[in-house]
């Protein structure tokens, strides 16, 4: 600290800054795009200090730069709207009778059904014909 002597308050805090770069891996910043009330897609930034800390993170949602986070909000939002879409298309194609199950399905129900639940199908019990024995040159 010898050095330090004549040096003002700001002087010596600078030269405690002024130092090469040197990589760190953690604290590390993770990103989350979420939608507010009004409507409007913001990010929420997290700082992580661990490996395990951000593996966590990145399980329940936070992504490591911004735009990936709010390109997966909107992906997240559109995502119900497609299954909507798809949904209504393949309903106009099925029998009244399936319809009408669909209808019922729906109604037991208060969120919306991106697809029908798939009904087991009953085997037939009939033996398959055997096949002809290849016949031997």
């Amino acid at each position: 600290m010898d050095e330090d002597l004549g040096l003002s308050e700001r002087e010596k805090e600078l030269k405690k800054w002024n130092r090469p770069y040197r990589y760190q891996a953690f604290p590390r910043m993770l990103f989350r795009g979420v939608t507010t009330t009004g409507g409007r897609l913001e990010v929420e930034q997290r700082i992580v200090g661990t490996e395990l800390e951000q593996s966590a993170a990145e399980a329940a949602g936070w992504l490591d730069h911004p735009t990936r986070a709010i390109d997966a909000e909107t992906h997240r939002q559109e995502a119900p709207g497609i299954a909507a879409a798809e949904r209504a298309y393949r309903d106009r194609r099925m029998s009244d009778a399936a319809q009408a199950e669909a209808a019922q399905l729906d109604g037991a129900t208060s969120r919306h059904l991106g697809a029908l639940p798939a009904r087991p199908v009953r085997r037939s019990h009939k033996a398959k014909p055997k096949a002809a024995p290849e016949p031997t040159p």
